[in-house]
């Protein structure tokens, strides 16, 4: 075999490394807007990941010995794999329309074996099918074998860095889709068109039929669901959407949402500038800060729309906020009228808090993402993180799930255990409603704090007399069965797992029932 021919079959190698972790990571956020990001999704990827490449490596070793020195065998294989990548877009909507009533794991799994592990499969019968090309003799077998997989995988390395850092921060996940799965398919296309094969032009068409269904835009949505912004990232789909609040509000209004992954981050009405929610359990945690005298200092951890740093400031607190994704500052900048001149710090929250030099005297768990909760900030070594920049009257506000009962509430009455062994003080504050619609704020500082001079006020909601009414009896938090959640054994997300599932399923639901064609 030539050398310019070696070169040829380690680049479609180093091509098709590349197209894997495309592929994989893809298939994850696509995921995002139906299922979360949950670790069970998350496990899912990358199981099915295994499971396409194990099929693909099995399949493509049967065929390399059936059909051995068959270039044509390699160039139909890496075309098949580009074509059911550019088409991963197109057929993962259609696919998860159908299966989103499922649960969240068998949701993910099924979706994922439909759309997803096809054109891993075929990925995965390239590296055999190449080494078997290269392999003129037995003693050089282990060599290419080598070479093969170092070059695909470091294919795969570079891929992953250019799709996490910049690829589907700046450009989606459909675009990168078609691009990928083009640039895995033109140059067996050229290979077999120089060889006068006549089955490339059909090939062609059908690749390009499928990239234009995959970039073509999909009218989903009822005219009332008027989306604003829309992008993904390595975090997930980010929307603006101005939509009616229905089951919210009695009278329908418009409001203005911030919708991660499916999921209504925030809600705000589009009078007054956009600078009061819609929630009423929106108002709850600035009654509760609201003990703190003026000039006070918030760290406040994941920003939304911004709607709480506005309470804060009306407040006149000095606030700083941390926020992982660049893009949910931009958005509340740009769509929900933020003050451009509020601190808006750019990390993850953990590595704010160890290594920061500021004390503050409310520090503020905001950190929802989708129907996720960071757990690397919820340990006890976490919280004795955060007590070093606390001041000592200072106090720790969560924003968690309402249900506190049963195996959906060990989550709740795990991290008040945690708060617990970690020297705080807790009291627990239930928003209105049940424990399926409700949040829990959880208030803990180094000694009890008095909330009977709590007051807050907003448009179109009463002032809340005596927010005692609303705390919850200590009683209810039987912390028997309960988990002191540690770095070393950080198990919220398990916990969490059917509190979170509760939610998406109903946030699903809502959106299917009311902004979604028939």
């Amino acid at each position: 075999m030539h050398t310019i021919d070696k070169r040829y079959l380690f680049l479609l190698s180093f091509l098709e490394g590349g197209a894997v972790m495309a592929c994989e990571l893809i298939g994850a956020k696509l995921l995002a807007p139906f299922f979360g990001t949950s670790l069970y999704v998350w496990a899912a990827a990358l199981a099915l990941t295994l499971g396409g490449l194990t099929l693909g490596y099995f399949i493509g070793g049967k065929l390399s010995k059936k059909y051995v020195g068959s270039k044509a065998l390699l160039y139909w294989v890496l075309i098949a794999a580009g074509l059911l990548l550019v088409l991963m877009p197109f057929s993962s909507e259609l696919i998860m329309n159908r299966t989103i009533n499922m649960s969240l794991e068998g949701g993910a799994i099924c979706s994922l074996a439909i759309f997803m592990l096809p054109p891993l499969m075929f990925m995965g019968m390239v590296s055999p099918i190449i080494i078997n090309l290269l392999t003129q003799e037995v003693a050089s077998a282990g060599n290419n074998a080598g070479n093969v997989y170092a070059i695909s995988t470091l294919g795969g390395i570079l891929m992953t860095f250019l799709m996490g850092f910049y690829i589907i921060p700046n450009f989606g996940l459909t675009v990168p889709a078609v691009i990928t799965g083009i640039a895995l398919a033109i140059l067996p296309i050229l290979s077999l068109l120089y060889s006068k094969n006549k089955k490339v032009v059909a090939s062609i068409l059908i690749i390009g039929i499928s990239a234009f269904l995959s970039l073509s835009p999909k009218e989903r949505y009822v005219e009332a669901y008027k989306i604003l912004y829309q992008s993904e990232g390595i975090l997930g789909q980010v929307k603006v959407v101005d939509h009616p609040s229905y089951d919210i509000t009695p009278d329908s209004r418009m409001g203005r949402g911030l919708i991660v992954n499916n999921t209504l981050q925030t809600f705000v009405g589009l009078e007054n500038e956009m600078q009061y929610s819609i929630w009423s359990w929106a108002h709850y945690f600035p009654t509760a800060a609201s003990i703190f005298p003026k000039k006070s200092k918030v760290l406040l951890l994941g920003l939304g729309g911004g709607t709480l740093v506005k309470q804060l400031q009306r407040l006149e607190f000095e606030t700083d906020v941390v926020e992982i994704d660049k893009r949910i500052r931009d958005v509340s900048f740009n769509y929900f009228n933020l003050d451009r001149a509020t601190n808006v710090i750019i990390d993850d929250a953990r590595h704010y808090i160890r290594t920061t030099k500021k004390k503050y005297d409310i520090v503020i768990f905001d950190t929802f993402l989708s129907e996720a909760v960071p757990e690397h900030l919820i340990t006890v070594e976490g919280f004795d993180d955060t007590k070093k920049i606390l001041n000592p009257d200072g106090m720790i506000m969560i924003n968690f799930y309402g249900f506190i009962k049963g195996e959906r509430g060990k989550a709740a009455r795990s991290v008040y255990k945690t708060l617990s062994d970690a020297g705080f003080t807790t009291e627990v504050l239930a928003t209105p409603g049940v424990e399926s619609t409700r949040n829990l704020i959880f208030l803990s500082s180094f000694k009890e704090k008095d909330f009977s001079t709590a007051r807050y006020k907003e448009p179109n909601f009463e002032e809340i007399d005596d927010l005692y009414t609303y705390f919850l009896p200590e009683k209810l938090f039987n912390t028997s069965d309960a988990i002191s959640l540690s770095d070393k054994k950080p198990q919220l997300a398990k916990l969490y797992t059917k509190a979170a599932k509760e939610w998406k399923k109903s946030y699903n639901a809502y959106y299917l029932k009311y902004f979604v064609k028939k």
